[in-house]
């Protein structure tokens, strides 16, 4: 290295310079910091930063709790959607009131009576079953039990808004007061082991010897309660409500339509308006050749016109079907007189007409009275007089009568036999 310098030197101060460019104490200098440098070096240890450490560490706790909520977060939406598909759907609901009734007649009872309504539109197939739980303890004491199961044994598909009734009796061994009776019985409607409804039932009976008679009633199986009978007033009710109906669609229908006697009513067309009103067999024996007939713009006398003041009455009133019949006295157009009988059958807790025939009074003798006469000739806002009754032939007999309305004034004769009207009455 010292050679090298001084050729360096040498080469400086002949070629470059005229004046020497290094001095001895130059030289010497150079020399004493090559020869420092040139020795190897001794690392020392630096004592490491402490805040580089808490960066390092910030940041790895920083990955790790980002890590453990992003994939807690993934686990708890895998749950929730797993949970959500195994969670069942119940489309059914019902609705429930109930009774209980306490007596002392004969034994101490307890009857528990309440009543479940299927509240969907679709029908009920399989059986429900119901839970009765006590909830005080006397009660339950008395009873002998917490809770009973009741599965009704003949069960009948629940349509929409049908009803299903239970009653249950149970003999207690204590004696019980009205007060231990109030929030004290629970009802469960179940299905497939799912609770579809519950109440508490808070209305309370509590009797004494004069309820034998109902409690007889209670204790009778539901097949052998005699049928609802209607009263003869909400038979003829029934029937007049369902005609109305019928003639207001006539009417209705062939103002829709536009029938008359070139464009005749059809059954495919104007039938379902009449569906809410006649049945099935009405329209096919009944309905189909009335329509094709009745717009004709005529007088033909296809709708029963009957006097529901004479000889008309209820046959046949049950809780599902109803006979009604009537007479429909002559008139001046056809002078004979008829006799109808309509049928109606009760079908989704509406009645219906499911059938009407009329047949012709000749040869049957009604042996009209006077004041019957009377009440078939006269219409509203028309007065009637008697005038005398004479002899027909085959010992039948007629009623004379004047009739007096605001535009005209006429004299009538009526056959006391079967309607017609007599000409020959001098």
């Amino acid at each position: 290295m010292e050679e090298k310098l001084k050729k360096l030197n040498y080469t400086l101060n002949k070629e470059i310079s005229k004046t020497k460019v290094f001095t001895e104490k130059d030289e010497h200098h150079i020399l004493s910091e090559i020869n420092r440098l040139s020795k190897p070096k001794v690392r020392q240890k630096k004592p490491l930063s402490l805040l580089p450490r808490l960066l390092t560490a910030a940041l790895f706790l920083g990955i790790l709790f980002s890590s453990y909520v992003f994939f807690d977060q993934e686990l708890a939406s895998d749950q929730n959607v797993q949970t959500k598909k195994e969670t069942p759907v119940y489309s059914l609901k019902v609705s429930g009131q109930g009774s209980v009734l306490y007596t002392d007649v004969d034994q101490k009872q307890l009857v528990v009576k309440f009543l479940i309504t299927n509240k969907t539109t679709s029908t009920i197939k399989k059986p429900l079953t119901y839970r009765i739980t006590f909830m005080n303890d006397k009660l339950v004491n008395a009873v002998g039990t917490k809770s009973v199961m009741i599965q009704p044994e003949n069960f009948s598909p629940l349509g929409p808004e049908k009803s299903e009734g239970i009653s249950k009796q149970f003999v207690l061994n204590a004696e019980v007061t009205k007060e231990d009776l109030y929030h004290a019985v629970y009802v469960e409607t179940i299905n497939d082991d799912k609770t579809l409804h519950s109440f508490v039932i808070n209305q309370v009976d509590y009797a004494v010897a004069e309820m034998k008679d109902e409690l007889a009633e209670n204790k009778k199986e539901p097949s052998q309660e005699k049928p609802k009978e209607i009263s003869e007033g909400e038979a003829k009710q029934i029937f007049n409500k369902n005609l109305a109906d019928i003639k207001r669609t006539l009417i209705e229908s062939g103002k829709k339509n536009n029938w008359n006697y070139e464009n005749p009513a059809t059954y495919e067309v104007a039938g379902p308006d009449f569906e809410p009103y006649v049945t099935q067999n009405f329209s096919e024996t009944v309905l189909t050749k009335l329509l094709p007939d009745y717009y004709c713009d005529c007088d033909n006398g296809l709708l029963p016109m009957i006097n529901q003041e004479v000889r008309f009455k209820a046959i046949s009133m049950k809780e599902d079907t109803i006979q009604v019949s009537g007479i429909q006295p002559a008139t001046d157009m056809t002078n004979i007189g008829y006799k109808w009988t309509f049928n109606l059958v009760k079908e989704d807790d509406k009645w219906k007409m499911d059938h009407w025939q009329k047949s012709s009074l000749d040869g049957i003798d009604l042996k009209l009275s006077k004041d019957e006469a009377a009440k078939l000739l006269t219409a509203e806002s028309q007065t009637l007089t008697f005038y005398k009754e004479i002899e027909l032939e085959n010992s039948t007999k007629a009623y004379v009568f004047g009739v007096k309305a605001e535009d005209f004034e006429t004299t009538l004769a009526i056959s006391s036999k079967d309607t017609t009207l007599v000409y020959d009455y001098e």
